[in-house]
């Protein structure tokens, strides 16, 4: 399996976000839609929190075969108003998103490699 990312290339991918210049809404929709795919696609991950770093090691949940379980408007809409409510600054929502954004990437090839 290839490596992780590293905290470079997060780095590297939130710079690129901040020049994008995005409305604080749209990021925070951005990061919430990532979280919850994370979480509908891994087993406990729930217990992955939209303004924590996490290192883990993704386990897939069964159910999840070929492709990504996307997350309903509504599921998103929740987090992303407890994100709101935790006021995070703006290089804060940028560097999570690109966190997520790569874990991402990393659980679609996982998923990809599985078949």
């Amino acid at each position: 399996m290839n490596k992780m990312f590293t905290k470079e290339d997060v780095t590297k991918l939130a710079f690129k976000i901040y020049k994008e210049n995005q409305s604080v809404e749209k990021s925070v929709w951005r990061l919430a839609e990532l979280c919850v795919t994370i979480n509908n696609n891994i087993k406990d991950g729930f217990d992955i929190k939209p303004l924590e770093t996490d290192n883990l090691i993704l386990l897939l949940r069964d159910d999840v075969n070929g492709q990504l379980i996307p997350p309903s408007k509504n599921e998103i809409k929740k987090v992303a108003e407890i994100i709101y409510h935790e006021n995070p600054s703006r290089s804060q929502i940028n560097w999570y998103i690109a966190e997520k954004h790569l874990l991402l990437e990393e659980i679609k090839n996982i998923i990809s490699n599985r078949n």
